[in-house]
């Protein structure tokens, strides 16, 4: 399903900017939520692209995560980062295959870490995202391929749960199953998505070469149009020719009959 290298890898110099009203004084915390402006104020700003596709991926990856399956995150999560945690660190840690065959809970902690900031600043998240599209429209471009990316790290830590037996837990199983049937109608829609941006895009071809085919038709028609005008022309010419030639022997002729009958 994966057609792209991971954004979240590639976004590894994208970062949060605090949130700047139209005065541009920088945004006060929201709702009192200093842990929200100590993580988007603690890392470097980048471009608007790659700022959109980290805050849309943090957006995705928050998706069916009710307080429950956060709380079941927090039971079966372990060594979680500290709140000031650098983002960028959280998904190195993640991203580590070693770590997520070795240690799940380290997994387990560091997407719930991720979960936490998208529930507890979602308002914030939102904002960066209506911003940043709201000054170019375009960057929806990427959103196909930042939802993969999303479902991929979200099949990880359902994975993860898994493994270390969340799903049998009679308190926070029924939390984690939801979790994992979610991801399947997620996987459908993130899959039909990309049916239908292949299907638009054999179409595009379809029709570029559809009106190339066309083009060239029409060229050859008028070719052939412009050839039979061009060969009627002369026939018509070449007949009128004739015509004024045999009319004029018929007059000479005539003359001469009338010299030769009067004398």
């Amino acid at each position: 399903m994966r057609k792209t290298a991971k954004l979240w890898l590639g976004a590894a110099a994208l970062l949060f900017t605090p949130p700047v009203f139209a005065d541009g004084e920088t945004a006060v915390a929201y709702d009192g939520q200093d842990y929200c402006i100590t993580v988007i104020g603690s890392l470097p700003g980048g471009d608007d692209e790659t700022r959109y596709q980290f805050y849309k991926l943090v957006s995705d990856l928050g998706a069916d995560a009710p307080e429950d399956f956060r709380a079941a995150l927090s039971r079966y999560g372990e060594n979680p980062p500290a709140p000031d945690t650098p983002l960028l660190d959280v998904i190195d840690i993640i991203a580590n295959p070693v770590i997520r065959q070795a240690a799940p809970e380290i997994t387990v902690a560091n997407m719930g870490h991720l979960i936490e900031f998208n529930a507890r600043c979602q308002d914030a998240v939102q904002g960066q995202i209506l911003s940043l599209t709201t000054y170019d429209s375009t960057l929806f471009l990427s959103d196909e391929v930042i939802a993969e990316d999303a479902l991929y790290l979200r099949q990880i830590l359902s994975e993860s749960l898994d493994r270390l037996g969340a799903s049998d837990d009679p308190v926070h199983g029924a939390a984690a199953r939801a979790y994992s049937r979610s991801l399947v109608t997620t996987r459908d829609a993130v899959e039909y998505a990309a049916f239908e941006s292949e299907i638009d895009e054999l179409e595009a071809i379809f029709m570029t070469d559809l009106d190339g085919r066309l083009a060239r038709s029409n060229d050859i028609i008028n070719e052939e149009a412009d050839r039979s005008v061009l060969d009627d022309a002369v026939t018509l010419a070449e007949d009128m020719n004739e015509d004024a030639e045999e009319k004029q022997k018929q007059r000479d002729i005539e003359t001469l009959f009338r010299i030769l009958g009067g004398r």
